[in-house]
Formats: structure tokens, C-alpha cells, sequence
């Protein structure tokens, strides 16, 4: 029972793309993806008894910021929908994997989100020879990309696609290379290829990014150079903060997104509007500018991570966000043996900050579930649940 657990934990990561296979049980809509998760809590529980519970009172913010919010939200069966699959299911993955593996089991999940990484990029790649079409839910706005020669999937836009495999390859590569497993990098070709494919400028910058956070902290991991290690922290956000002001000088529309958005926020301060009700709310404000109505259809969402989760899950839920990424910042730092995993599990989560300065990096099933997995990677925290194994 425990080895099929614990397989089953893997292979989510390896089958994330597969949250697209959607269908309903009960009149209820779910995914491939989250029958798997429930089936994993099921197994975690019977094998466990009870799930460990690391970062309880942030977590507990977020998840009551997002309810609170959703309860007051013009669409509470959107909302509400929402808060399942990229809150709660999330979530309970992530208690479950901190349940079920050790510290030093955690690089069992390199390879399954190498898989995960060659299956995406693969497809990524036959698409863009013409061996594979676009499918149903990407028509017709996905044809926009395909003309302008960027690459996208089976997402809804190239900015997704990049979202899915930064994280998760410099998380493998980081890994690969600071153990010197030189002759599996080479895989890493094609999610490379599919990330420059995409021609997402936020996302190339979030790799970069990445891959010098894990150079600088790589060196700083020596037992002399330990104390050096927070002034990097302040360095990288200086450089985030340029790399915003650079990346957002040309475009104008997202400038008026996040104007708009912040608008929202000032009419919203407690509990914000609710998760996926930013394009109605943004669509009801008094505005008849020309950028207005050439900004609508891209205001899906607030292009910005922190935005969009204040909007989407109230002044507490963003506490409680940011309280977690302190909390597992100061954890990580104040490690003073990181491990390789730990490493480039910290790289992947700052592309994944990165790029939310100019992108919602958390707010869809995979990134979602991609954000946790990196949380729980980067964990120094001890669990003791396997002493309560039925």
C-alpha cells in the first residue's frame, strides 16, 4: 500500500498536463489530474493516519482569504470552482508528499518531472513541424500565436507554456548539474528549444533569472561563505525590480492592465473581487479609452502574481501568501547544509516569482500544483508521520 502511495505521488508530477482531460463525477467538474490527488489522500490517510501539517497558519490564511472572497464574488460557482482546483486540490497535495517522503527522498521526484518536461516539449515540438494540430479548447484564439510563429501547446497561449516548463526545468537542470548527472542534461534540449519556441520574453527572463540565483547560491554553499547569503536576496529583487521596469517600458496595455487592477483594489481592499472575475470586473469599469478596449480581451487575468492574488483571495489570503514565501525563504536560509534538490527547488520558485511580476505564474491547476511541489523541494522541515502508519 505505502509503494503504490508513494508512486502514485510521482506520477502526478509526470501526468501533470493531464489536468486538460476534464469530465464530470456527480455532476461535479473535475480532471484526470485531481481524481488522482483524491485518490492519493485516500491511500496517504489509510497508509498515514494523519497528513503533516508544515505551514498550517499561512496556508490557513490563504485558503479562508480565497473562501471569504469567493463567497462575495459576483460568480461564486466560478470562484468557488476555482478554489478547488488551484487552492484546495493543490494543497492537499502538498500535505500529502510532505506526509508520505523523507528529506532525503525527495530527489525521487527529478524524474518524474523530467518526464513530465520531455512529454510537453515533445509535443511542443511535433506541433511546431505541423505533425500535430491545435485542439478544441485552444480555437480559434490560439491560431493568433500559431501565425506569428510561437510556439504554445496544448495551453491556451506561449506565456502558459513557458509558465509550465521554466520552473520545472530549472528545477531538473539545477539538480542534474550541481550533481554532475551531466549525460541526463542533455533531455534538457527540448524544453529549452520549447521555452525559446514560445517566444515569452518574461519567461526567458524568469530562466535567466533562475539559472543566477542558482549560480551565486551555488557558490555561497560552501560552510565559509554562509553568512553571504541574504544580501543576494536583496540583489535579485534590485534586478527583478529593473528587469520590470525594462520589460514594461513597451507595453503599454499591460501598464493599463495593472493600473485598472489596482483600481479594483482600491474599491475591493478586504476581500478583493474573487478568483477568475477579474475580466468582468475589469470590463465594468467607466472607461471609453481606445487602450481600454484594446487592453479587454488580454485582461483575463491582472498579468501580475502578487495583483492577482490580492483580487482573487482578499487582503488575507495575500498575508497569508506572502507570510509562506518569508517563512520558507527564511527557512531555506537559515539552513546551513542546503542540499543540491533544495538548491534548484529555490531556483525554479524564483522564476516562478520572477515571472509573476509580469504574468500569473500560480493561477491554473499545473502552476498551481508546480508552486507546492517547489514549497515542499525546498523544505527543511522534518516530518514524523511515518511513525503513524497503519
Amino acid at each position: 500500500m505505502i509503494r503504490f502511495t508513494r508512486a502514485l505521488a510521482l506520477a502526478v508530477v509526470a501526468l501533470l498536463p493531464l489536468y486538460y482531460w476534464r469530465f464530470s463525477i456527480g455532476g461535479v467538474p473535475t480532471n484526470f489530474v485531481e481524481v488522482l490527488i483524491f485518490l492519493l489522500l485516500v491511500l496517504t490517510l489509510v497508509s498515514y493516519r494523519r497528513l503533516s501539517l508544515p505551514q498550517a497558519l499561512p496556508i490557513g490564511l490563504i485558503i479562508f482569504g480565497v473562501l471569504l472572497a469567493s463567497y462575495f464574488a459576483v460568480d461564486q460557482k466560478v470562484a468557488f470552482g476555482i478554489v478547488k482546483g488551484w487552492f484546495v486540490v493543490p494543497v492537499v497535495y502538498y500535505y500529502c508528499v510532505e506526509t508520505i517522503f523523507l528529506p532525503n527522498e525527495r530527489s525521487l521526484f527529478v524524474k518524474p518531472a523530467l518526464v513530465s518536461l520531455i512529454l510537453v516539449s515533445a509535443y511542443v515540438l511535433l506541433q511546431r513541424f505541423g505533425l500535430i494540430p491545435l485542439l478544441a479548447h485552444q480555437l480559434p484564439e490560439a491560431t493568433q500565436y500559431v501565425d506569428q510563429g510561437r510556439a504554445i501547446g496544448f495551453f491556451e497561449s506561449p506565456n502558459f507554456l513557458a509558465m509550465f516548463l521554466v520552473p520545472l526545468t530549472l528545477f531538473v537542470g539545477g539538480y542534474l548539474v550541481l550533481t554532475k548527472s551531466y549525460r541526463a542534461c542533455w533531455w534538457l534540449i527540448l524544453p529549452l528549444s520549447a521555452i525559446l519556441l514560445s517566444q515569452s520574453r518574461a519567461g526567458v527572463l524568469a530562466l535567466a533569472a533562475g539559472i543566477i540565483w542558482l549560480l551565486l547560491l551555488a557558490r555561497d554553499s560552501s560552510p565559509s561563505r554562509q553568512g553571504r547569503s541574504w544580501p543576494l536576496v536583496f540583489l535579485t529583487a534590485l534586478a527583478a525590480v529593473l528587469l520590470v521596469m525594462w520589460r514594461s517600458a513597451d507595453d503599454q496595455q499591460r501598464l493599463f492592465i495593472w493600473q485598472k487592477a489596482w483600481e479594483l483594489i482600491k474599491t475591493h481592499s478586504i476581500f478583493g473581487i474573487g478568483p477568475g472575475q477579474f475580466q468582468a470586473n475589469f470590463a465594468q469599469l467607466n472607461d471609453q479609452s481606445s487602450l481600454f478596449a484594446a487592453a479587454l480581451p488580454y485582461a483575463l487575468h491582472p498579468h501580475n502574481l502578487f495583483l492577482n492574488y490580492y483580487l482573487s483571495a482578499g487582503l488575507l489570503g495575500l498575508v497569508g501568501f506572502v507570510w509562506l514565501l518569508v517563512d520558507v525563504g527564511r527557512e531555506f536560509f537559515d539552513n546551513s547544509s542546503r542540499s543540491p534538490l533544495a538548491l534548484a527547488a529555490s531556483a525554479g520558485l524564483v522564476a516562478v516569482i520572477v515571472h509573476g511580476l509580469f504574468d500569473s505564474t500560480y493561477f491554473k491547476n499545473d502552476l498551481a500544483i508546480t508552486f507546492w511541489l517547489l514549497v515542499f523541494l525546498m523544505s527543511n522541515s522534518y516530518k514524523d508521520s511515518n511513525e503513524y502508519r497503519a
